[in-house]
């Protein structure tokens, strides 16, 4: 049986205006702090933008064609951040906390998106958000209450062809 978070997750890019509190922002973070990290480092940081200055600030550090509209008006954005000084495995270590945090957005009701951050783009916002040198930054959370229904993942999306027992 597939875990409802699973189930549930969507890629959610337009999202309502309704208030989302700070408290549920606090427990997405803490289900990031719970995921696993190669030698137990636990090396993330967290920058959460909320005033929509902040917003505007990161949308003009973002590449042109990485600008997209609900970067601006979802209610958060959060900046998953690993620190490569203490990170063995700072990439792995940053993609599971990542999915810890998309699998308790889903538990509080709320929606968000991977928004992809290449390596040049990184280099301005963490320049924009005075974020050190040594974290790696590889996607940016918005955060926010849906602005659609959008449906559950069924089991016609389930392709039993792409498992390959004991050889591929």
């Amino acid at each position: 049986m597939i875990n409802k978070s699973i189930q549930n997750r969507r890629s959610v890019r337009a999202y309502s205006d309704q208030p989302v509190a700070r408290e549920l922002i606090e427990e997405i973070i803490k289900a990031a702090q719970f995921s696993p990290s190669a030698m137990n480092s636990r090396a993330w940081e967290f920058v959460v933008l909320e005033d929509q200055a902040d917003k505007d600030k990161l949308f003009a550090a973002m590449d042109e064609k990485s600008r997209l509209a609900f970067i601006k008006t979802a209610p958060f954005v959060i900046i998953p951040l690993v620190n490569n000084t203490k990170s063995v495995l700072p990439v792995q270590d940053l993609s599971i906390a990542i999915e810890g945090m998309f699998m308790q957005i889903t538990e509080l009701g709320l929606g968000s998106v991977w928004k992809n951050v290449q390596v040049a783009e990184a280099e301005v916002i963490k320049t924009a958000f005075d974020i050190p040198e040594n974290f790696t930054l590889l996607a940016l959370l918005p955060i926010g209450y849906s602005a659609q229904d959008l449906p559950a993942h069924t089991d016609a999306e389930f392709d039993a062809a792409k498992i390959h027992w004991h050889k591929f």
